[in-house]
């Protein structure tokens, strides 16, 4: 595994007691749930969506995830969450992340690939210009 970075947005997400399995650690699929709350609040951030709240026509959509674990988590935990967009095409992105345990050692690391959808016609769309320049100048590789 590649060293790991901690990357532009930071997310604090905190462990709950019912998020851990019968081995005495977090569930390896609540990381996963972890990733798309820090995805949510990064995509808020950065306006790629109006609103949660009210119907949009296009945005994006998860089309692969991959993930490593490198350190367990035990509540009381508090965890940083850092991630950025790796790369951009016409039609799709992927967003990179890594978090860290209060002692600054990286729990889990993880890369996911989105498509940018139009939700009327039911398929990909182009990535409107303004996340295209955004994001492509700094990210694209």
């Amino acid at each position: 595994m590649p060293k790991p970075n901690k990357y532009k947005h930071r997310y604090k997400q905190q462990v709950a007691w019912g998020e851990m399995d019968a081995f005495g650690h977090v569930n390896n699929v609540t990381y996963v749930r972890y990733f798309e709350s820090a995805r949510a609040d990064y995509f808020s951030a950065e306006t790629l969506w109006d609103s949660p709240l009210k119907p949009v026509r296009f945005g994006p959509v998860l089309v692969h995830l991959d993930m490593d674990y490198r350190k367990q988590v035990v509540f009381p935990a508090t965890l940083e969450i850092t991630l950025e967009v790796d790369s951009i095409s016409s039609r799709g992105f992927s967003v990179i992340c890594s978090m860290w345990n209060e002692k600054d050692d990286c729990v889990a690391t993880a890369t996911a690939g989105l498509v940018w959808f139009d939700f009327e016609m039911g398929k990909p769309a182009q990535i409107p210009e303004i996340f295209k320049t955004k994001f492509g100048s700094q990210y694209n590789k």
